[in-house]
Order: structure tokens, then sequence, then C-alpha cells
């Protein structure tokens, strides 16, 4: 398999290629073509502006003009009669005296040509030394009637020049350009590389089961953010695989702690009291007891199971907070009086809400659980309704010694028990919250806790007013 950093690699350097061929297209094979042409062009520009001159009757300084347009562009200039004989040459006479060594065929054509009023332009070759020059023709008007024919050598070895010298340089060019490109697209794809392996690494590691993996970054790019999100989501499976792990621990105790008393009141029963009318029902209602305690374990777990699977409905309804609140304080009463902690109920008139009336009666049970699980004898469960403009305000609170600052954002976790100084043995399976939570996040309403050291917590839900 072919790794990225070589993938990158050979990416940067196709680039580079790409770019040195095409200067060399440009620089190099089109050159002398377009630099002749834009040569042509200009010296053509050029000359028209000079013969319309002589046209106009100011011979003497168009010649001038001339002969200084020959001398800055090495270029060589005859005038001819309409004969063909020479009235003058100016400029570079090395090159006018090229051309009636050239081939008289092309030349005399040329001459021809230009009598009949064309301008001409055509390339030619020294039949000796093999240079190349362009020969610009041009008729001159007199009265409507061509006079005098000029014509233009300009010699080709410049641009060959030119072009042979930026071969040169472009080759040498192309060479640091490639040892650059090479050094440094190294570079880059080492360094683009080096964090996504170590991201690979770090997954593989985690996938192994290890979660206390850590991989550094100090990128603000994709690239960190993706090692921060890796990062934190090892996070996330070391504190999930910690709950499971008190998960575990917890429902083994949970269960084993019932099961025990349910097995020794029952033998007790079979061997001892079993003919004793008092002990007997008082040992048949602890394991009433425990037997109701091992349900709701039981149902905690399946309850929850059944909210992150997915596969359950809200079926709403209308119906009056306060009478579901009674049916919910009032499976508490013997409770509240066995603990010696007192519950209470304000209400701020009796609306109607929209919601699944069953689903928040098992919201109402688990919050009252929670309260009841952390408050010490003679302290007060306090269940508070306000009314809103659109909405129903639920509070249950209770006083006990609160939930530290830094627990907060971990309560509605799964599997979670606060583990406060001074708090009761964390009891029942720490489902509950996570359980209230699903059920709130499911009818889309705002839901939240607030805690004081010392003070209690109070936990809230609203629900929508019909």
């Amino acid at each position: 398999m072919r790794s990225i950093r070589l993938k990158l690699w050979a990416g940067m350097m196709v680039l580079v290629l790409v770019v040195l061929v095409l200067l060399w297209l440009f620089q190099i094979v089109f050159l002398e073509s377009y630099y002749a042409r834009a040569r042509i062009a200009d010296i053509r520009k050029e000359a028209s502006a000079i013969v319309k001159r002589m046209e106009e009757g100011d011979r003497t300084a168009a010649l001038d003009n001339m002969e200084a347009f020959s001398f800055e562009n090495n270029l060589g200039i005859e005038i001819l009669d309409l004969q063909g004989n020479t009235k003058d040459v100016l400029g570079q006479t090395g090159n006018t005296g090229q051309v009636p060594m050239m081939k008289s065929g092309e030349r005399a054509q040329a001459f021809q040509d230009v009598l009949a009023g064309k301008k001409v332009e055509i390339s030619l070759i020294h039949p000796r030394f093999g240079n190349k020059f362009m020969l610009i023709g041009l008729p001159v008007e007199m009265n409507g009637e061509i006079q005098e024919a000029i014509m233009i050598v300009m010699p080709m070895a410049p641009v060959q020049d030119t072009a042979s010298i930026l071969k040169r340089q472009l080759a040498m060019i192309s060479v640091v350009l490639a040892t650059a490109a090479l050094l440094i697209s190294f570079l880059i794809s080492r360094g683009f590389t080096r964090p996504i392996l170590a991201i690979t690494k770090a997954s593989e590691i985690m996938a192994s089961g290890d979660f206390d993996v850590r991989i550094p970054f100090t990128k603000k790019d994709e690239i960190g953010k993706l090692a921060k999100t890796i990062n934190h989501l090892g996070e996330q499976l070391s504190k999930i695989e910690q709950l499971r792990k008190d998960l575990i621990a917890n429902v083994s105790h949970e269960l084993r702690t019932p099961l025990s008393l349910i097995r020794g009141y029952a033998e007790t029963l079979r061997d001892v009291t079993g003919d004793i009318s008092e002990k007997r029902e008082k040992q048949l209602g602890i394991i009433i007891e425990e037997t109701d305690r091992l349900t709701r374990i039981v149902d905690d777990i399946l309850n929850y199971s059944q909210l992150q699977s997915g596969y359950f409905t809200l079926n709403l309804s209308a119906f009056k907070v306060r009478d579901c609140l009674d049916r919910v304080v009032k499976r508490y009463e013997v409770h509240s009086e066995k603990t010696g902690v007192a519950i209470r109920q304000e209400y701020e008139g009796n609306s109607t809400v929209l919601a699944d009336e069953s689903r928040v009666e098992q919201v109402l049970f688990n919050l009252i659980s929670n309260a009841f699980n952390h408050t010490q004898e003679g302290g007060v469960v306090r269940i508070r309704v306000v009314e809103k403009e659109k909405s129903l305000r639920i509070e249950v609170s209770d006083t006990g010694i609160g939930i530290p600052e830094e627990e907060m954002p971990y309560i509605w976790d799964r599997y979670y028990k606060s583990g406060g100084t001074g708090a009761k043995r964390a009891i029942g399976t720490g489902l509950g919250l996570a359980i209230v939570k699903s059920l709130l996040e499911a009818h889309q309403v705002q839901f939240g806790a607030e805690s004081a050291a010392e003070r209690g917590t109070t936990f809230w839900f609203e629900l929508k007013r019909c």
C-alpha cells in the first residue's frame, strides 16, 4: 500500500514538472516565433509611419528618421526606384549588403510585389552562411502612383541568441528548482503526514482497548482539530469504560445485597421463625422490599436500554400536572415516614400540559427517588410547580449536602454517581438521571440542575402548557 506521504510528495513533484515543462514551452519553443512576430509588427508600424511622411513630401526629415530608426533596430534599409536601382542605403550596410547575395528569384519577386502595391514580409536564409533574415517591403506612393520601394532587412540572429541564452539559464534554473522542490516537498509531506500517522497509531491503540493514549498537537488547522477530537474521544471512552466497570461493580453489589437478604430470611423462615407470626411477617416484609429493590434495578437497566435504542414513542396527551404529582407523591408517603425525610408540595395554579403522562411520572419518580437518596433524616424533599407564560416549571429539591461544582457537568451521564463527602452510600445503578435526561430530550423541553454545598440540590424541567 502506497503511503500518503509518498503520494503527497509525488503530487508536488508532478506539479513542479508541469511548471517546468510549461516554462520550456513558452520561454524556448514559442519564444523565437513570438518575439519575431512582435519585432516585425513594431518595425512595420514604425516604417509605415516614416513612409507616410515621405508620401506627404517631407522626404529629408523622413530619411533622417529612417536612418535613426535603422541604427536603433540594427536594420539595413534600401530605397529602390521602379527599375530596381538603389537610390539610398541606410543603417547597417552589412545587413543590406546581404540582400543582393540572396536568391535573386525571391528578392526579385518581393520587389515586384511591392511595385504592385503590396506590403511584403518574407523569411530568407543566407545562401552561404545560413543566417536567417526577414525582408520587409513597403511601397512609396506619390500622387496615387508608386514611385519607390523600401526594402528593410532585419537579421534574426539577435532573437536566436536570446533564445540560446534563455535555454542555458532555464536549464540551470530547472536544476535548482527541481532540487529545491524535491527537498521542500519532502519536508512538507513529512510535516503533513506526521500528525496523521500519530492519529492513526493512537486510533489503533484505542481500538485495542487502551483509551489512555493521547495525541500531542499544537496546530490549529483541521489536523489539529482532528487530533483534539480523537483526544476527546479517548477521554470519553476512558470515562465510559470506567463507568462500565463501576456499573458492573455497583450492579453486582446491588444485586448481591438483596439476594443475600432474601436467601437469609427465607432460610430463617424455613428453619426458625416459620411458626412465629410476628417475626414471620417482618421477615416476609423485608423479602418483599428487597424483591422490589431488585425489580427497580432491573427496570432502570431495561428502561435506559430502551431509551438508548430509540425503540420507543411518546404518547402525547393533555393532563393536569397536579394530578400526576399527587399520584407519584402518594407512593412515597410510607417511605417518607420510614426515612424521616418529609415531602412537601407547592403549587401555583393547576395548568394542563401536553406531554406523555406515563413518561413524566417516570421522570418525577426518578427525581424524587434521587432526592430521598441524598437527604439525611430530618431533611425535606420539596416539589414546587411554577406557572410561566407558555410553560410549567417543575422543581424537585432536597436538603442534602449538594453536588461538588466539578461534578455538575457529569451528573446526567449514565452510570454516574456523585461521591460527595458525607453523602449516603450511593444507591441504585446510576442510570436514574440518564433516564430523566433521555426522556426530557425526547420531549424537547428545557431542564437543568442547581446545587450549593451543604444547601442541597434542585432539579427542574419545563413542560409546554396547553
